[in-house]
């Protein structure tokens, strides 16, 4: 398994997607091999701990994800591929996280998820063609700003096929969306932000951040935005920025 130092942290956020579970599934990793006394990767138990974590999980309700939320470039999974995670049963997140994040063979995936090593590559096909039917932004982040800086002026750069996620409606098409997204147009404070890698917006009323939005970019036009909108959820990303874990 994976054992570069910090590695663990990296791993526990893109298993789970939450800045709060991931240092808790580190923690309680790393309790449990001290108790245990049995030397391991650490990276191994936090795998095990947050597959334990997903499943308990899976039984609630969807909340956003935790973006990382920077001023400066950061090449951190945006909310499409976190939420896209989140999508996944907890056997597909693991084994999709270990082979396609960090590489690892499926004979190391398999018995975290009691599979055969070939049963545990078709979890993986099936998680990441799953994965795979979500926009990726196509230009670098200054064409991606390009993009946005024109919607916010009023420009029609809605792709037909837009998709508007926020925690409780999901639209899709530019006819649905460009009635909510014209709310954020007249915003009467926004802020740029780059939002888990892709070109973002922080929305200000008296100071305070109150939403939180990420756009994905293809061909120079938004195919995909992400909001989150629960002020409290936003507070805890913005202020202060939130950092990327350890590399």
């Amino acid at each position: 398994m994976i054992g570069e130092p910090d590695q663990e942290d990296r791993l526990a956020y893109r298993m789970l997607g939450r800045f709060a579970e991931a240092e808790d599934a580190v923690r309680e990793a790393r309790r449990k091999i001290e108790k245990t006394g049995e030397p391991g990767w650490l990276s191994t138990v936090v795998a095990r701990v947050s597959l334990t974590m997903l499943r308990v999980r899976s039984r609630s309700g969807f909340r956003m994800p935790d973006p990382v939320v920077s001023r400066e470039p950061n090449h951190e999974p945006g909310l499409g591929v976190l939420t896209a995670l989140d999508a996944l049963t907890p056997d597909e997140r693991v084994a999709y996280v270990l082979h396609d994040m960090f590489e690892e063979p499926f004979e190391q995936v398999a018995p975290l998820i009691g599979r055969t090593p070939l049963g545990a590559l078709q979890v993986e096909a099936r998680a990441r063609k799953r994965v795979a039917g979500r926009p990726v932004s196509d230009v670098d982040l200054t064409g991606q700003r390009q993009v946005v800086d024109a919607f916010m002026a009023g420009e029609d750069v809605l792709d037909a096929d837009v998709t508007l996620r926020s925690e409780e409606i999901w639209l899709r098409g530019a006819g649905m969306v460009a009635p909510k997204a014209s709310v954020l147009q007249a915003a009467p404070c926004v802020e740029p932000a780059v939002v888990g890698g892709e070109a973002g917006l922080v929305s200000v009323v008296d100071g305070q951040p109150v939403a939180l939005v990420a756009f994905t970019v293809r061909e120079s036009r938004i195919a995909a935005i992400h909001a989150i909108t629960d002020r409290e959820h936003v507070r805890r990303l913005v202020a202060p920025v939130s950092t990327p874990p350890p590399r």
